[in-house]
């Protein structure tokens, strides 16, 4: 058992590629495009360099996303063809998927976590590898998937004392990758740039830090707004915040224990799905009638809601928080399937995610008692405010996937902690 053990541990990239190959073999998969934004956009990126720097680029989400399957489809332009630019980006996410899980078991022999933590964290990543999953598709999670390993790794050497420019370097422009695929994790950027300038550190790396940091976040923002010259684009953006933010004072409201995603006309609404349905008309047509502004009418209807319903608020967030966090694969439970199948690979998959989820806030809990703040805090930030931002908003599991790492690392730290503590006893 030991050799398969140490085998194991010795090979989490080509176990990844190993389980990417099977992956793209199985039935079940994301939509290959997503909602295709990214595919689209690049598309419109590539055409806009073709053409001379000149048009416009509809950005409805993260820039940053764009410039990623900028390289496979740049490739793939050639042959202006879906299937070809979904084939290339694909083996990209792939590869990228493997260098990230690379990196991050890197980041597992800089703690010294020993092989037992780091096969078990195999297993607990492969049983459901949601990180390939998403790989499947043109979406933003692997971008985001990599950069937070990215962070951890760079932050895992600073905090452990490796304080050379070039990891400050890459602790930046992880974040700036972090923003850039996920603009909704932009506040923790801002809130561990914050915590960053309060611990003890040589001005000079706070410098290259910060300089690197606010430039390239700079560049971004210059960029988008060159590149988007639709105004559809934030138009969209509004009606988005508008709907998300109505669709998260009816989430689990009347039917508090219906976790499906709810979006579309499927046959599967829930109650509390065509309340606010009906809710974003009342208010869209209260705001025609009396020309109101409607992202601002949103809000203050959002925040009279809370107000006058603090149990219920409470009693969801509650909900929310365990809700968020499980992954439902939406065709399987909205499929044929007898009900025993169907459950049961829910439970299944939940599982997994909650064996990952517990020893996450034991970790967490033993960070805070052992006094490792820097390893606490912006772990603590991180999730916190994923959950906020679901809490906030509508409570897609998608928005809790960049947690994945973190929660990888904190296992892999709480059962390589419990192994150490058994050994120890034994001696």
């Amino acid at each position: 058992m030991k050799r398969i053990i140490d085998f194991v541990a010795k090979h989490p990239v080509a176990i990844t590629a190993m389980v990417c190959v099977v992956f793209y073999f199985l039935p079940f998969k994301p939509k290959p495009f997503g909602d295709g934004e990214y595919h689209q956009g690049t598309i419109q990126l590539i055409d806009y360099i073709v053409n001379g720097f000149q048009g416009s680029v509809r950005v409805d989400k993260g820039l940053f996303t764009l410039f990623y399957y900028f390289i496979p489809y740049s490739l793939a332009y050639v042959f202006h063809s879906d299937a070809v630019y979904f084939h290339f980006g694909i083996l990209f996410n792939f590869f990228f998927l493997c260098l990230g899980i690379r990196y991050l078991f890197k980041t597992f022999d800089l703690y010294h976590f020993n092989n037992k933590s780091k096969f078990l964290t195999i297993v607990a990543l492969n049983l459901f590898p949601i990180h390939v999953y998403y790989g499947l598709g043109i979406l933003a999670e692997t971008a985001a998937f990599f950069s937070i390993i990215i962070f951890i790794y760079s932050w895992a050497h600073i905090n452990l004392g490796l304080k050379t420019s070039k990891y400050f370097l890459l602790l930046a422009f992880s974040l700036v990758i972090i923003a850039g695929t996920r603009p909704n994790l932009l506040p923790f950027v801002i809130l561990f740039s914050i915590y960053f300038l309060t611990i003890k550190e040589s001005w000079k790396n706070k410098l290259i830090f910060i300089g690197t940091l606010s430039l390239t976040l700079f560049l971004l923002i210059v960029s988008e707004s060159k590149l988007n010259q639709d105004t559809k684009s934030q138009d969209f953006k509004n009606i988005i915040f508008r709907n998300q933010i109505v669709w998260s004072r009816f989430e689990l409201r009347d039917e508090p224990f219906n976790w499906l995603p709810q979006h579309g006309h499927d046959g599967f609404e829930s109650q509390d799905y065509l309340n606010n349905l009906k809710k974003r008309r009342e208010l869209d047509s209260i705001c025609n009638v009396n020309h109101f502004d409607k992202t601002k009418y949103f809000i203050n209807w959002v925040k009279n809601d809370i107000i006058h319903n603090p149990l219920l608020t409470l009693r969801q967030y509650s909900l929310k928080f365990f809700q968020s966090q499980s992954f439902i694969i939406s065709p399987l439970m909205k499929s044929k399937n007898s009900n025993l199948i169907k459950y049961g690979i829910h439970a299944y998959i939940n599982l997994i995610n909650y064996i990952l989820v517990i020893a996450g806030l034991l970790s967490m809990f033993k960070l805070f008692r052992n006094k490792n703040y820097k390893l606490f805090i912006p772990f603590l930030l991180f999730w916190s405010w994923s959950l906020l931002y679901v809490f906030m908003f509508h409570s897609e599991q998608r928005y809790m996937f960049p947690t994945r790492p973190i929660l990888l690392f904190l296992f892999t730290y709480w059962v390589s902690s419990y192994n150490l503590k058994n050994k120890n006893a034994n001696c």
